[in-house]
């Protein structure tokens, strides 16, 4: 009998959990916030879309009273024909009702909105003192309207805009329009547009004003590429700013015009510079050649009130040692001319060679107008180096060198355009005192385009030595390849000419005078992400002459797109033996970072 009871205690207490669970849930759930639904049928999708917006009604609430819904709708008449109009639409007809809806008011809207009023004739024309300046010559062949298209008063505000702003930018402060104007035949469905634009005269740069605290006047007004009684320009305002910026001087540099005080046709530029700390230290921690690197860095700003300015590097590896101090001095034009006086330490130990080299030197760099960087440098480095088992005396080199060097790419940490190169001609004469006679030739190219939603890398390396004996030439100063940069699947500087060990009778990589390496690589950003997926394949080899043993690495990896740019991590396999006593043909893992081009 107790068991009968409790089974049936069970049951009442199921059926009611099932009957009232539901209305518990309903209880506990948050209100359901209703809106009213308005339905638009008819036209085209950006009418639809334009006539919602301009709908009062749509930003009434489901509690609205019955009475000030339908004068809204009395004023909609309106506000429909206005949206209509707005995108050419002069002679649309409509049907609009309320309905009902179970919690909230609806408004069904059908549209018929025949035909559009097209533009028949676009009249622009320029007068004042820029009736022949160039600047308002895109007005003319890019309008933005075309004849024949249908009348859209969007457009048109934004064509009168660009006049406003092509004016203010280049200094006429007093332009107007004469006649600003859209005639519509609607019974023709045509439109007249006439623009007459009078620019005034064109201002001048009054007096500049420069305000600052660390450096003479003298050095900072170097930098300037205005000049009192040039014709104002924004986008020259806009260049000093950035040279300003660059310098490493200014934390902030602001470069404006003072329209409060336009006078005699001429504009005040203001330029305040606020200044950066003089002194910085710095230490952080890369990878380079596969290796975690620890670096650390002084720099002194302005060592004096010339702009000169100081800078200490350290960086440590496993394998790479290297320090480096450099004295900045700036010269006529001190963002696109400056020299450099450096002196430097480097010892580099990787399974082909040893080597510790001491660096002197100075350059002069020069940046062109067309963008390319040429540097003049002369170079005496004094370098002992273990090449295989040849332990070579140490050897001194005054090297005078010409590089040229440009980079031009969309400025993001992941560009999908760009190129950049680099070409260096170096040799060291022994007339001059050198230890050894050589003349090197080195290029670098890289470039990146869009391809099948991703893009593609492509990278080339050449260099060439003209000596007679490879062997006389230090370490530093031959050829290797391999490496996350070069031919990956081989270790960093693993690559090269070999020559027999005669200890060992095996052969050891000792370098090439030549250099070739090349590398396809296509990568695809999964959207919404900052991470990257890569295939790609290299070859190269470091040559002697007549040598062509090209080695072939393939793989795949993955990139984190970075505020620095990509971190790239790559597994490779090695498709050719190093050496003939080396058959094997692994696998490596590079580590890199920095940015792609």
């Amino acid at each position: 009998m107790k068991s009968m009871e409790l089974q049936t205690s069970l049951l009442l207490q199921l059926f009611s959990y099932r009957l009232f669970a539901p209305l518990i849930l309903l209880a506990a759930a948050p209100a359901y916030a209703a809106e009213p639904e308005i339905d638009i049928e008819g036209g085209t999708k950006s009418l639809r879309e334009n006539i919602r917006q301009h709908l009062s009604l749509a930003d009434e609430s489901c509690k609205a009273p019955l009475w000030r819904l339908n004068s809204l709708l009395a004023n909609a008449e309106t506000e429909i024909s206005a949206a209509a109009q707005a995108l050419g639409y002069y002679q649309l007809e409509y049907e609009a009702k309320f309905v009902n809806n179970k919690n909230c008011w609806g408004l069904n809207i059908v549209l018929t909105p025949g035909d559009p009023v097209l533009v028949k004739e676009l009249r622009i024309e320029i007068q004042g003192e820029g009736i022949d300046d160039k600047v308002f010559q895109p007005l003319y062949d890019n309008p933005g309207i075309k004849i024949g298209n249908r009348l859209n008063h969007g457009r048109y505000e934004a064509l009168k805009s660009r006049f406003d702003t092509l004016a203010a930018s280049h200094g006429y402060f007093d332009s107007e329009f004469a006649l600003s104007r859209v005639s519509v035949n609607v019974a023709e469905k045509s439109a007249v547009i006439e623009l007459i634009y009078n620019t005034g005269p064109r201002y001048k740069i009054g007096a500049i004003n420069l305000k600052h605290n660390i450096l003479n006047d003298n050095f900072l007004r170097r930098y300037y590429n205005i000049h009192e009684g040039d014709y104002y320009d924004t986008e020259k305002l806009l260049e000093l700013k950035n040279l300003y910026n660059a310098s490493n001087y200014f934390s902030i540099a602001s470069v404006s015009p003072d329209l409060q005080a336009l006078n005699d046709n001429e504009v005040q530029i203001n330029i305040d510079l606020e200044e950066r700390k003089r002194r910085a230290y710095s230490i952080g921690l890369g990878i380079e050649a596969d290796e975690p690197r620890v670096k650390l860095g002084f720099e002194d700003r302005y060592v004096n009130r010339r702009g000169h300015s100081l800078t200490a590097d350290y960086s440590a590896s496993e394998i790479k040692e290297e320090a480096l101090v450099n004295y900045k001095v700036p010269l006529r034009r001190p963002a696109y001319e400056f020299l450099n006086v450096y002196t430097g330490y480097l010892e580099e130990t990787v399974d082909t060679f040893y080597s510790e080299k001491d660096l002197y030197g100075a350059s002069y760099t020069y940046y062109q107008n067309n963008k390319w960087l040429q540097t003049y440098a002369l170079d005496y480095t004094y370098e002992e180096s273990i090449v295989g088992t040849d332990e070579q005396a140490p050897i001194g080199l005054l090297i005078p060198s010409v590089s040229l060097s440009r980079t031009k790419t969309d400025g993001s940490a992941y560009p999908m355009r760009g190129w950049s190169l680099i070409s260096k001609l170096s040799g060291s004469p022994e007339s001059l005192g050198s230890d050894r006679s050589f003349l090197q030739f080195y290029n670098r190219v890289k470039y990146i385009r869009p391809m099948a939603k991703g893009r593609l890398l492509l990278r080339t390396e050449l260099g060439l030595t003209d000596i007679s004996n490879v062997k006389d030439l230090p370490a530093s100063v031959r050829y290797f390849a391999g490496g996350d940069a070069s031919v990956r699947g081989y270790d960093y500087k693993s690559l090269g000419p070999s020559d027999e060990n005669p200890r060992t009778k095996k052969q050891e990589v000792i370098g090439g005078n030549n250099l070739f390496v090349a590398s396809v690589e296509y990568d695809y950003r999964l959207e919404e992400s900052n991470w990257v997926g890569a295939v790609f394949f290299d070859m190269g080899n470091a040559i002697d002459d007549g040598d062509f043993d090209l080695k072939q690495g393939a793989g795949v990896g993955v990139r984190w797109v970075s505020p620095i740019g990509p971190i790239r991590i790559d597994v490779a396999k090695a498709l050719d033996p190093i050496t003939e006593d080396d058959k094997t043909k692994g696998w490596r893992l590079h580590i890199s970072m920095g940015p792609d081009l």
